[in-house]
């Protein structure tokens, strides 16, 4: 279902407008538990955009609402005075509205903000509303079954049609309600994925037809094809029987048969299992996204049979790799700043990739452009500086300082390489407490970016990241001495 709404800016209608997202995410999600979250993030994003948008003179307010992956998005579009978040929290830009930007980002799961240039910005908000609505039909489903019989055979397959419940389940067994993508509780959107190739499913079943693991190759572009690897998972009943392993082979042997550019892996360090069963198939490592998740979204290593969780360790580390579907799937040559060729370099051996310096004293521009994407349930907010320039990275530090005051634990800056002023930007970020992750396919497509990051009081335990190539280790260590030089200054 989409729906959408036009209201004067004025705020004459804004409860209506209020009432009118309200019975659609009824409609909706009829028995969620989180319509008051869903209240007090619209309403605080719309009175962020009302308050800067009171001139008539801007145009209507538009609010489209709709289903994607799972979620429930609210985007509100207006081409009023544009939304800046800039300033050190609140200044005399932005103190109207700018707490009302923490207050939608404490409640909605992503906030984004967006630059649609002459159309205006708009303001996107994402919730996982419906996870509850599944609740009792997957309570009835994950009644404890009698243990696995260790003679009994598995066998490794794609999902049949019909199968999206029993796959919800499984996830929903393993995991509760804490999985990272949301799509894995809803069974017609897992239907749907399937059914239009955006989803490609292996999973493992005991004779019985019930479902014990699954591996997904999930589409992340059409144009260049890019897949990812993602929704892993292995019913603890029968851990330790090498089930991981057989699917990923599965897996990558259809990963083979498909057209794509490249494969992305973002492996959790709490344990290096994950890594050693798939470097055997040629994974290239491109970044450590140090701390960047809650650990409260994985899995304990104890109930899948790993071992103890690590101590000491409040959030966990991502290391990114690709498997190559395509020879140079980002060009041939690239150029670096000294400082991230000599460094980070050894990164594009795998890629095919060589790189060139670049001009000593290449300067940022003056302005810049960027995006903003929050993520509350991993209290973390990501920046996309599309095109970099001075005043956006001022204004993205600043706005890193007044999410870091209300709770946010980490912080990520991409932009892309083929745009100048990369070494004045690693400069600047690293002198307002940001230090490099390494290289990320930039917004998953045929370019490439680098990423920065930044960490807030938490506890990540270097010493306990677990990696397991000597290219991952050699990164490890890389990250590491650039975090704690970013602590000194």
């Amino acid at each position: 279902m989409k729906a959408s709404l036009e209201i004067p800016p004025d705020g004459s209608l804004r409860e209506p407008a209020l009432r009118f997202v309200r019975a659609c995410a009824a409609r909706l999600y009829p028995e969620s538990r989180h319509q008051e979250r869903l209240d007090l993030a619209v309403a605080a994003a719309l009175d962020m955009v009302l308050g800067n948008n009171r001139d008539a003179s801007a145009g209507p307010i538009g609010l489209e609402l709709g289903e994607r992956e799972g979620r429930f998005e609210v985007t509100i579009r207006h081409r009023g005075v544009p939304i800046l978040l800039g300033g050190d929290g609140p200044s005399q830009i932005n103190a109207h509205y700018y707490p009302k930007f923490l207050e939608a980002s404490r409640h909605a799961d992503r906030v984004t903000i967006e630059s649609q240039w002459r159309q205006g910005q708009a303001v996107r908000l994402e919730l996982a509303m419906g996870a509850g609505a599944q609740a009792r039909r997957l309570d009835a489903l994950a009644a404890a079954d009698a243990a696995v019989p260790d003679d009994e055979e598995l066998s490794v397959r794609a999902l049949a049609c019909g199968e999206e419940e029993a796959l919800s389940r499984l996830f929903y067994f393993v995991y509760g309600y804490e999985y990272v993508n949301e799509t894995v509780y809803f069974p017609e959107q897992l239907r749907a994925m399937v059914e239009s190739g955006e989803l490609l499913s292996t999973v493992a079943a005991r004779p019985n037809g019930r479902l014990v693991g699954h591996v997904g190759l999930l589409r992340k572009s059409l144009e260049p094809p890019v897949y990812e690897a993602a929704m892993g998972v292995v019913d603890p009943a029968v851990k330790s029987r090498g089930l991981f392993a057989g699917l990923f082979k599965a897996t990558m042997e259809r990963a083979r048969r498909t057209p794509m550019r490249y494969c992305l892996f973002d492996f959790v360090t709490n344990h290096d299992l994950s890594q050693r069963h798939i470097n055997r198939y040629g994974t290239c490592e491109l970044a450590l996204l140090a701390g960047c998740q809650s650990r409260q979204t994985q899995a304990r290593l104890e109930r899948i049979g790993l071992g103890p969780d690590p101590e000491g360790m409040d959030r966990y580390s991502l290391l990114v790799a690709v498997i190559l579907g395509a020879p140079h799937p980002f060009g041939r040559e690239v150029s670096l700043p000294d400082r991230v060729g000599e460094g980070f370099g050894f990164l594009l051996e795998g890629l095919g990739l060589s790189w060139t310096p670049a001009p000593r004293f290449e300067a940022l521009s003056r302005e810049g452009r960027y995006t903003t994407a929050c993520q509350s349930a991993q209290s973390a907010v990501f920046f996309d500086l599309e095109e970099p320039g001075l005043a956006a990275a001022e204004r993205i530090v600043a706005e890193w300082r007044g999410l870091l005051r209300n709770g946010f634990d980490y912080a990520a800056v991409t932009v892309p390489l083929d745009r100048p002023g990369l070494g004045a930007l690693y400069e600047f970020l690293g002198a307002n407490g940001f230090f490099a992750a390494g290289f990320m396919p930039y917004r998953l497509g045929g370019r490439l970016g680098f990423r920065f990051q930044a960490l807030g009081p938490t506890k990540v335990a270097f010493d306990r990241i677990q990696v397991a190539s000597p290219r991952a280790k050699r990164l490890l260590g890389l990250v590491r001495s650039e975090y704690e030089a970013s602590c000194l200054i």
